[in-house]
């Protein structure tokens, strides 16, 4: 179908300022910019005094499940997001080694729900989103906790040389099928038992491919400055471009350290080192509930976590280890309190949603650690979590670093979920950038759009020119607005008048419209 957008305020993706033109649609691509006289249009649509832009590129995501609950990608489209990168913080669902299939199912539960699994490899999960299809396209990284799972279960040790090669072979066959690079979630197991070593031989691989790495670092409060420094290290000895994922500096005390994080950051790109970084829009993070535990607790995978936390001894140890630490270790309990760590989303007892686990404890009679484990075993681990712990003033510092980039890390969970997911893009553009003044809105959209398809390599996206897809976003600058709060967390932005995937309206005149034209892109496609 060949369409017409009259009168659009264009905001290319660059970060140049915007300017007059029509835009010729035909079929998925954009087939004119300018004067679109003689072109042959089924349908005018007028958007005068609105902002026409790239569809918006979720740099890092977890809606590796979204092909199995199309309806609540609606809170994605519904800010102008076409693209969403999914596989970070080394979780994916490939690869697929059938004997240890269990672990990994059940490690990514929280995240990905509890879906059926038919696949292996990343070919054969491309080829089931794409049998459902998709509300927006999907762009696949592949985990490393998932090549590690395949290789060697939730071991706490290096990997033998035999399964080192096994990894290297897993992860060449994943990115020969199109996967853009590999991610790693440090905080998380198997990631937390790895080596810096292991990270840059696995990353040499991925580099001769031409893939990058994104990595969810292995300290992000009080070693912050220890993990950004290995991050650069795996990217100068695996010359391999980096992203830090959602960067930060978690715990009051640490509030103030992006300010010798950034100039680290800096430092490196003037060596020669790739380097970039993503953030939300948020002073709370989410995660697995899980991640509060300590490394050892993990060993084995989730029902050997469930066992041990039964153990009045090890309860015993997690309260000891909690109270003094572990060298290296991310102690959220710690760094944060209790009355900040809230149950976000739970598989059996949704009264727990939106509860602090101080809250818990007190409820049931208990001291929090109690608290937490029993209701992790009630939860047979399948448990999230919003904690606050970012201060404002770090937000709005990394936001305004021209190495950032925009990513929700949002999860898509109809349960007491982060706001992000519904609310990231309108957030920045709205309060960030029109109310705020920390962005131009040319460089708000430019975080949004071409910085991320070229940290990527994606291929005629991110930017408004001729030939480029037809993923586009018509808003208004000066209503958009996010919606979604804490408490309630689903609710849709506004502001949002059009939104188009690969041609395709998906949002019209502010609506949500269920159209599955997204599509699983495969790295080299």
């Amino acid at each position: 179908m060949n369409r017409i957008l009259r009168n659009c305020r264009v905001y290319d993706g660059t970060g140049n300022s915007w300017y007059a033109a029509d835009i010729a649609i035909s079929g998925d691509r954009i087939q004119r910019i300018g004067n679109v006289s003689g072109f042959s249009a089924d349908e005018e649509i007028d958007v005068r005094e609105l902002a026409v832009a790239p569809g918006f590129i979720d740099i890092h995501t977890h809606s590796d499940n979204a092909p199995f609950v199309p309806e609540l990608s609606k809170g994605k489209l519904m800010q102008g997001v076409t693209t969403e990168v999914i596989g970070n913080c080394g979780m994916s669902a490939y690869p697929v080694n059938p004997k240890n299939a269990h672990l990994l199912k059940q490690y990514v539960s929280s995240l990905f729900g509890e879906i059926d699994w038919s696949w292996h490899s990343l070919s054969e999960y491309g080829q089931v989103c794409t049998s459902l299809g998709m509300v927006t396209n999907l762009v696949p990284l592949v985990g490393h906790g998932a090549v590690r799972i395949a290789a060697m279960g939730f071991d706490k040790r290096p990997p033998t040389a035999e399964e080192m090669e096994t990894m290297k072979n897993l992860l060449a066959d994943t990115m020969e099928q199109g996967a853009f690079g590999l991610s790693s979630g440090l905080i998380y197991p198997p990631g937390v038992f790895c080596s810096t070593e292991e990270l840059v031989e696995l990353c040499r691989v991925v580099r001769e491919r031409g893939g990058i790495y994104t990595t969810h670092m292995r300290n992000e409060s009080d070693l912050v400055v220890e993990a950004v420094e290995e991050s650069i290290t795996i990217g100068r000895n695996a010359d391999i471009p980096v992203q830090i994922s959602h960067h930060k500096a978690a715990g009051k005390k640490n509030w103030g350290k992006p300010k010798i994080t950034v100039p680290m950051i800096r430092q490196a790109r003037a060596d020669g080192i790739d380097v970039d970084m993503d953030l939300y829009p948020y002073t709370a993070g989410s995660t697995l509930l899980s991640a509060v535990l300590p490394p050892w607790c993990h060993e084995g995978g989730v029902q050997e976590m469930l066992l041990r936390l039964r153990d009045p001894e090890n309860r015993r140890k997690i309260q000891h280890d909690m109270e003094h630490g572990i060298p290296g270790w991310e102690n959220f309990a710690k760094s944060t309190g209790w009355d900040q760590v809230f149950v976000a989303s739970a598989k059996h007892h949704k009264e727990l949603e939106g509860k602090s686990i101080e809250e818990i404890a007190r409820v049931r009679g208990q001291d929090p650690v109690s608290a937490l484990c029993d209701t992790l075993i009630e939860e047979e681990g399948i448990a999230t979590m919003v904690v606050f712990m970012m201060s404002e003033d770090d937000v709005r510092f990394i936001m305004k670093q021209p190495e950032t980039m925009i990513g929700s890390d949002g999860i898509p969970d109809p349960g007491k979920t982060h706001p992000r997911y519904f609310g990231t893009f309108a957030r920045v553009l709205g309060h960030y950038t029109r109310e705020e003044k920390v962005l131009s809105l040319e460089d708000a959209v430019r975080k949004m759009t071409s910085f991320p398809a070229k940290k990527l390599g994606l291929k005629d996206r991110g930017m408004i020119r001729e030939g480029a897809f037809a993923d586009l976003v018509v808003f208004d600058p000066k209503m958009v607005a996010d919606v979604a709060t804490y408490d309630s967390p689903s609710e849709v932005a506004i502001g949002f008048h059009h939104v188009f995937v690969n041609g395709s309206p998906v949002v019209r005149n502010g609506e949500f419209r269920l159209v599955k034209n997204g599509r699983f892109i495969k790295k080299g496609e």
